[in-house]
C-alpha cells in the first residue's frame, strides 16, 4: 500500500514537471500594427498573467508534494527501524520465555495436586516429631528413671543420625545458652535435686526450644528458596512463596511447642517405667497438628497466581 502511494506522489511530480515545461512563457516574434495590435497586446498580457499563475500553482503543488514525499520517507524509516527492532529481539524475548516456563514448571510441580499431609511430608515433618520426640522420652528418663530404665543407645543413635541441624528461639537461647570466652565468668551448672517434688517442678519448667530437622527438611526450604531467588519468576509470586517459606519455618517451630506441652503431661501420663512403652510419637504430633499453621491454603494461592499469569485457563478455553 504504502509503495503504491510512494509511485503515484512520483508520477504525479513528473506530470507537475510537464506541464509546466509544456506552458512556459515564449517570446512572441509575429509584428502587430495600429489597434488590432494594441488589442493583441492586451490580449497577449492577460494570457501572460494567466500562465504565470498557472505555473505559481503548479509550483505549489510540487511544493507540497516533495513535503508529503519526505514526510513519507521519514515515516516509512521510523515504521521500518520499529519492524526490525521486532525481529532482532524476538527470539531473544522467545528464549527468555521459554526459561520463565521452565522455572514455573518447577513451581508447579512442588505444589500441584498436594494437600496438607503431603505437603507436611515433603518437610519430613513426621521424623522431625520422632527425632524431637525421643530426645524428650531420654530427657525424662534420664530425670526420673536413670536407675531403672536404660535405653537402647542403638536406636538413640539411628535417631540422631537423622538429624542434620536444629534452630532454637531467641527467648530459649537467652535463657538457656551461656556465652563463653576468656572475659566471660563460669557458671556452675546446678546440681540436679534428688527430690522428688523439687524434680518435677524443674522438669515443669524446662523449655523446649532446641528443635532439630532433617536432611529432607533442608531440601525443601532450599528448593523454596531458590524459587525466590530465581530472576525469571514475578515479584508477586516470589511473595506468596515468602510466605509459604514463613509458614514452613512455623511448622518446625511449632514442633518445640508440641514438645514443651507433651513434656507437662509426661509425669501424668507415664508415671513409671511400666508405662513407657505406650509412649509414641504420634500422640506429639496430635499436639503439633493443633499448632501448625496449615500449609495447603497458600499452595493452593500460589498455584492460581501462576495460572493467572500464564493465562491457562483463557488459553484452555479458546482451545476448545
Amino acid at each position: 500500500m504504502l509503495n503504491q502511494f510512494l509511485m503515484c506522489v512520483v508520477v504525479f511530480l513528473l506530470s507537475a514537471n510537464s506541464f509546466a515545461s509544456d506552458n512556459a512563457l515564449e517570446p512572441e516574434n509575429t509584428p502587430v500594427e495600429g489597434k488590432s495590435a494594441a488589442i493583441h497586446a492586451e490580449t497577449k498580457l492577460q494570457e501572460t498573467t494567466s500562465e504565470n499563475s498557472t505555473v505559481d500553482n503548479v509550483g505549489i503543488i510540487k511544493d507540497i508534494f516533495h513535503i508529503i514525499f519526505f514526510v513519507s520517507m521519514i515515516a516509512v524509516a521510523v515504521l521500518s527501524y520499529k519492524q526490525a527492532k521486532k525481529t532482532v529481539f524476538s527470539p531473544i524475548k522467545t528464549e527468555i520465555f521459554k526459561y520463565q516456563l521452565k522455572a514455573f514448571e518447577s513451581v508447579i510441580g512442588h505444589f500441584q495436586n498436594k494437600g496438607e499431609i503431603d505437603l507436611k511430608k515433603d518437610m519430613d515433618i513426621d521424623n522431625i516429631i520422632s527425632i524431637n520426640s525421643f530426645e524428650l522420652f531420654n530427657s525424662y528418663v534420664k530425670t526420673f528413671m536413670k536407675e531403672d530404665v536404660e535405653i537402647n543407645k542403638d536406636f538413640a543413635d539411628e535417631q540422631m543420625k537423622m538429624a542434620k541441624g536444629a534452630v532454637v528461639s531467641k527467648e530459649f537461647a537467652e535463657e538457656f545458652f551461656e556465652m563463653v570466652g576468656p572475659d566471660v565468668p563460669v557458671i556452675e551448672k546446678e546440681e540436679e535435686p534428688n527430690d522428688p517434688a523439687l524434680k518435677l517442678a524443674r522438669w515443669n519448667d524446662k523449655k523446649y526450644g532446641l528443635v532439630h530437622y532433617t536432611e529432607l527438611y533442608m531440601k525443601a526450604t532450599d528448593e523454596i528458596k531458590s524459587f525466590q531467588n530465581s530472576p525469571l519468576l514475578p515479584s508477586g509470586l516470589k511473595s506468596l512463596l515468602s510466605d509459604y517459606s514463613d509458614l514452613m519455618h512455623e511448622s518446625l517451630t511449632a514442633v518445640g511447642e508440641a514438645i514443651e506441652d507433651a513434656g507437662k503431661e509426661m509425669p501424668k501420663n507415664f508415671p513409671n517405667k511400666d508405662t513407657l512403652n505406650n509412649f509414641s510419637p504420634g500422640w506429639i504430633s496430635n499436639i503439633h497438628n493443633d499448632k501448625t499453621p496449615k500449609l495447603e491454603p497458600k499452595a493452593i494461592e500460589i498455584l492460581g497466581f501462576v495460572n493467572s499469569y500464564l493465562g491457562i485457563d483463557k488459553l484452555a478455553e479458546e482451545n476448545v
